[in-house]
């Protein structure tokens, strides 16, 4: 991230801080006070004065409360002979503050400093930096032009005195060039190094990646954005990312590492932002939120989808040809649903958050819109990977497939994507010479590859429910009424109950619909943690709804209401739905039937 985007989030971070670091009892105040310090010693810098007391280990600085005559942090250059005096400020530097809060009085005590400390006999030269992480304007640049021209430029016959003034654009400048953990506050920057040597050392995917980087990461974020949230904490999960993306190893994989890193950052900033009011500093620090989510996470998968469009939409683009004819469509069937939901996401994120009705908006989020729906079109021409659901979790997916085509309003690519996934399934279901096996109801995708590496049914392996099939069935409700009834007598005749179309029985077992209800505090958990509790449903295929017989669309609509009234279930609202979906791909968990239920099934009045 070396643009644009990189720069907005370090000022961001920088302009947030206080100006001396500080421990409190309830949490630590940072301070860009550490930060010079940082940049002093990446410059090889010898510390004189220092605003606080370093502790060893991941102890935070400890402040020292004394005045000193306007110096807050002081250096000597390696030549021993150049001192570096730096008055920090954390406000505007503009007329009202320039007595108000002292920028005239401590330059001038700064400007008169005791040389006669041990060490500094050999000094020729000071140089005293105002330094302020806030804003500027012309008056208060004046107040201190005509301040420097007014002191002298000496302290003595043989020592010099000069001035510098290091703006917040200036030390983002200076921090930019020194990407380090030690950036961050010295409580973090001990776990987080080590975070940094493991994103150098470890490929994604990789048994290291999943149980040793990620835990160690997540433990990270925790400790971070612990309560009580501030300002400094969020703008800080950018900054620690910038500084991981400088240090993830270069291979053929990194890049989803790096969008996998980031996913699990903004899992962790939407909790807080379940915590927080409508009101005042919270609503502040919820727009905060909001930027980080659109402006870093959904401007990466952006830059991703734009460098990696060839092999999304070229034939056979995401085969590895790694392993036998079967391990090698499973690892292409699973890139290739790691890509769509990705895609789902970055489609619809930014729908959620346009809150007025203009014809510009309108004609962005159509864009985006059209562009997925041609990538997805394309690729489900192209890769027969994306027609090859392994889990049940892989409705996830095909929701989103489904989601962006319907937001298009391309109803015939529907139609012939759910036509060829039909067909592709039934291959699989009837087992016919065919090495990948039929969806694994559990969602074990280890149990895949063991059944396909080996040739042989794992004991645990298990295909006898799905609801994955039942959304599917469901997805059909949002076609022509032609189209639908074609569609789903094909499904439940050869894929759920295993009829051909002579009517005669291709597979002895039927499978099981099943329907799922979330828990009530649902929508509190799913961020933090995986959510596989709730209320799982049979449908009995429908037989034992009604003794009236009834076409198959009365009865799966018959089942929709009965299970809405009986299982009144409300998704939180103020959560965008895209970080629902981000939050069920990471924690593998299920998506509840409402996301499209509610676009497809009209409440009725009756109904909770």
């Amino acid at each position: 991230m070396k643009d644009n985007t990189f720069k907005v989030f370090l000022t961001d971070y920088v302009c947030s801080l206080l100006e001396r670091t500080r421990a409190e009892k309830s949490t630590i105040k940072v301070g860009f006070d550490w930060l010079i310090y940082q940049i002093a010693i990446a410059n090889d810098w010898s510390p004189i004065r220092l605003p606080f007391f370093r502790q060893a280990g991941d102890v935070s600085a400890k402040t020292k409360t004394e005045a000193e005559f306007g110096v807050d942090l002081s250096f000597l250059l390696p030549s021993k002979q150049e001192l570096y005096i730096f008055v920090l400020k954390d406000e505007v530097l503009n007329n009202k503050n320039w007595t108000s809060h002292d920028f005239d009085r401590d330059i001038r005590m700064a400007a008169a400093p005791d040389l006669k400390l041990q060490g500094l006999e050999s000094v020729n030269s000071v140089k005293v930096v105002l330094a302020y992480n806030k804003d500027e304007d012309q008056n208060g640049i004046k107040a201190y032009d005509n301040l420097i021209a007014s002191l002298p430029k000496k302290i003595s016959d043989n020592i010099s005195l000069s001035f510098e003034r290091w703006n917040l654009t200036r030390i983002v400048k200076e921090v930019a060039h020194m990407l380090s953990p030690e950036l961050l506050p010295q409580h973090l920057s001990g776990q987080f190094r080590y975070i940094c040597s493991q994103i150098k050392d470890f490929d994604y995917g990789t048994e290291e990646w999943a149980h040793q980087l990620i835990p160690n990461w997540r433990n990270f974020l925790n400790v971070a954005l612990q309560n009580p949230i501030d300002e400094r904490k969020l703008r800080l999960i950018p900054v620690a990312l910038m500084i991981l993306n400088h240090y993830r190893k270069e291979s053929p994989n990194s890049y989803p590492g790096w969008i996998d890193i980031i996913e699990w950052a903004m899992l962790s900033i939407w909790q807080c932002y379940q915590d927080l009011s409508d009101t005042g500093k919270d609503k502040e620090m919820k727009m905060i939120i909001i930027k980080i989510w659109l402006q870093f996470y959904i401007y990466e998968l952006e830059k991703y989808f734009l460098a990696i469009e060839p092999i999304f939409t070229t034939e056979h683009g995401f085969s590895t040809g790694k392993g036998g004819l079967g391990i090698t469509a499973v690892n292409d069937a699973y890139l290739a649903y790691w890509q769509i939901g990705r895609l789902g996401i970055l489609t619809t994120a930014p729908q959620e958050f346009i809150v007025q009705k203009k014809s510009e908006h309108e004609k962005f989020i159509s864009k985006i819109i059209n562009r997925s729906a041609n990538w997805i079109v394309d690729c489900l021409h192209n890769n027969p990977a994306a027609l090859r659901p392994l889990v049940d979790l892989n409705h996830i997916e095909l929701f989103l497939i489904w989601l962006i085509l319907w937001q298009a309003g391309r109803q015939e690519d529907i139609t012939q994507w759910l036509s060829e996934l039909e067909s592709r399934l039934l291959i699989r279901r009837v087992q016919k010479n065919i090495s990948i096996p039929f969806i694994e109801s559990h969602s074990r995708i280890d149990l895949v590859a063991e059944y396909v590496a080996k040739n042989r049914r794992p004991q645990e392996y298990t295909d006898a429910s799905s609801y994955l099939l039942l959304m599917i069935l469901e997805l059909c409700f949002s076609l022509s009424d032609s189209a639908r009834d074609q569609l789903m007598t094909r499904y439940y005749n050869r894929i759920v109950r295993g009829v051909g179309d002579d009517g005669k029985s291709m597979i002895e077992n039927q499978i099981d619909l099943i329907g799922w209800v979330p828990p009530e505090d649902w929508s509190e958990r799913i961020l933090k943690e995986s959510v596989l509790d709730g209320i799982a449903i049979t449908t009995g295929n429908f037989e034992s709804i009604t003794k009236e017989k009834k076409p198959l669309s009365e009865n799966i609509t018959d089942f929709v209401d009965e299970v809405r009234n009986k299982y009144p279930r409300e998704i939180r609202s103020d959560i965008p739905k895209s970080v629902y979906i981000l939050a069920c791909i990471k924690h593998r968990s299920p998506l509840p039937p409402e996301f499209w239920r509610g676009t497809i099934f009209k409440i009725k009045p009756e109904t909770s």
